[in-house]
């Protein structure tokens, strides 16, 4: 039996014994926390890459049959009728609706006034007629009047017969006429009321010729060059599709829209009662084209890009979202469009904007033209 054995068996050996099991604890506790920190890496936020839009186009020979403008059907021959004085309307003879017939009586201003002026200018008219016949008489008889007071009584004819006339337009002027043979569209004043001077009475059009106004952008031709034709389709009548032919065109862009003023003719209706006002759709005819013309990819100008070899390239849009450089053989320049002859298949999409900032491989979000309103 040691020295040590009864220390540890005291009081004080136990004391001892508690002390030193707490420490191995707490030992064993901060080991484990190293370990556990050192086997557990700490987490870092990495950015996700940026994925750039990119404007694109399906590729097609259809491209002109997806063309279409919106325009109004409007009477070639066309005019809004008013009279060139003032006064009170006691008379309106049509309807919205009515036909008439060129040289037709339509409206009448009260013409008592223009009657009387009228009766007046023609009274004072047979006055100096009179005087005048009788001083020329005087004059080539005895010469008892100079010739100066002749020539006076001479100027006041004149004058007098410029009144009559005069008073003849106003009088022509309280009755408004039918210019052409058409149909009344719409009366825009009610009888027995005041009118002004050139105020719109009635709009009249000749429904024999119609034609479509339609406003096409700058960077869109209605047709080619080889095409003057088109069709309109009326939302009231699905059933038919009206053909027109290219009758003028603005060569000066609208300066708050700036587009370019079409106006392209009905060539028959078929019977159909289109009437001006009503809203079309104006589609292209292809048919005239010739079918490899019809046949042949095109692509915007700023689809295609060049190289320092000359050699000409487009960025295609994979399954995957990516891009891909990828040459191509060019043809001939149509507007702001040109021919693609090879190495495009029909249904991939082509990148149309933005090409110089992408590299091959880049990931994308492509979307079309109809569809960028939504991004």
């Amino acid at each position: 039996m040691s020295l040590v054995d009864p220390l540890m068996g005291s009081r004080f050996g136990r004391q001892f014994r508690r002390r030193c099991l707490s420490v191995r604890c707490l030992s064993a506790a901060v080991a484990s926390l190293l370990v556990v920190g050192c086997s557990e890496p700490v987490a870092q936020h990495v950015a996700a890459p940026v994925v750039r839009p990119a404007l694109v186009e399906r590729v097609s020979t259809e491209q002109d049959k997806a063309l279409s403008f919106n325009g109004v059907v409007q009477a070639a021959e066309r005019a809004e009728l008013s009279f060139r004085v003032s006064g009170r309307l006691t008379q309106l003879l049509v309807n919205d609706g009515d036909t008439v017939k060129k040289g037709q009586l339509l409206a009448q201003l009260d013409a008592r006034d223009a009657k009387t002026a009228l009766a007046s200018a023609q009274s004072e008219l047979d006055n100096v007629q009179a005087e005048y016949a009788r001083a020329k008489a005087i004059f080539e008889k005895s010469r008892a009047i100079t010739k100066s007071d002749l020539d006076a009584l001479a100027t006041r004819l004149n004058l007098s017969k410029n009144r009559v006339e005069e008073a003849q337009r106003q009088l022509e002027y309280t009755s408004l006429y039918s210019p052409f043979a058409g149909v009344v569209g719409l009366t825009q004043v009610d009888n027995h009321t005041q009118v002004q001077a050139n105020q719109p009475i009635v709009t009249l059009h000749n429904l024999q010729q119609l034609e479509v106004l339609v406003n096409i952008p700058d960077t869109v031709m209605l047709t080619s060059q080889h095409n003057t034709r088109a069709f309109a389709e009326i939302a009231v009548i699905p059933e038919h599709r009206f053909p027109l032919t290219l009758k003028h065109y603005s060569t000066q862009a609208d300066a708050a829209t700036q587009t370019y003023a079409v106006t392209l003719a009905f060539t028959d209706v078929n019977g159909y009662r289109v009437l001006p006002g009503m809203t079309v759709k104006v589609v292209p005819d292809t048919t005239e084209r010739q079918q490899t013309e019809t046949q042949r990819i095109t692509l915007p100008l700023t689809a295609v890009i060049s190289d320092n070899q000359g050699g000409q390239y487009v960025w295609v849009v994979n399954g995957d979202n990516r891009v891909a450089k990828r040459e191509v053989k060019v043809g001939e320049l149509r507007q702001n469009r040109i021919a693609i002859d090879d190495n495009l298949a029909l249904g991939e999409n082509v990148v149309i904007a933005g090409t110089g900032s992408l590299v091959e491989g880049m990931t994308v979000r492509p979307y079309t033209e109809s569809t960028q309103g939504a991004q």
